[in-house]
């Protein structure tokens, strides 16, 4: 009978610390949500791609056209990708400098041994990961970001390696 309340107990607390984190990650997306809607930006689209093969052919043509390629690791079951997703890329500046190179999604919600093999060749541990690929070519080691940043602490990023991408009329 112990036991069976023991376990009744911490089942019952599991489900309530399962629906405080639920009710604390809607929270903090609404308390984040830009209060005057008219102002926001749709998230660039991006490109999405789920194979190796797809993904180097992405990678050329953004060689091919000169641009900087920005590549999105990202799962549907990610809640640190879905926050950069209505966050950060929907957020007007950040938006802007998306929108001036080619953007990537490597889908790898489905867990496949596929998604497992492009992880390990792309040396991607953790979702989400962010990746920069310079017009040359090769990819930026050191611009890599894994874990949500928030828009500032992204645009200070893009700053810090060089990766802004300004018109030819702000120049």
């Amino acid at each position: 009978m112990r036991q069976g309340r023991r376990f009744a107990l911490t089942a019952g607390a599991l489900i309530a610390a399962l629906g405080a984190s639920a009710l604390y990650i809607v929270h903090s997306q609404q308390a984040t949500a830009p209060a005057n809607a008219s102002h926001t930006v749709a998230a660039p689209t991006f490109v999405t791609v789920n194979s190796q093969t797809a993904l180097d052919a992405e990678l050329a043509n953004a060689a091919a056209s000169q641009k900087i390629a920005f590549v999105d690791y990202y799962a549907d079951w990610c809640i640190p990708c879905k926050q950069f997703a209505t966050q950060t890329f929907t957020d007007p500046d950040v938006a802007q400098q998306l929108n001036r190179m080619h953007r990537i999604k490597v889908n790898l919600s489905h867990n496949r041994p596929e998604d497992f093999a492009l992880m390990r060749r792309q040396n991607v541990a953790g979702l989400p990961t962010l990746d920069f690929w310079l017009p040359s070519g090769e990819r930026d080691e050191t611009a890599r970001v894994t874990g949500f940043l928030p828009p500032e602490t992204f645009l200070s990023h893009l700053s810090e390696h060089g990766l802004m991408v300004r018109d030819k009329s702000e120049e």
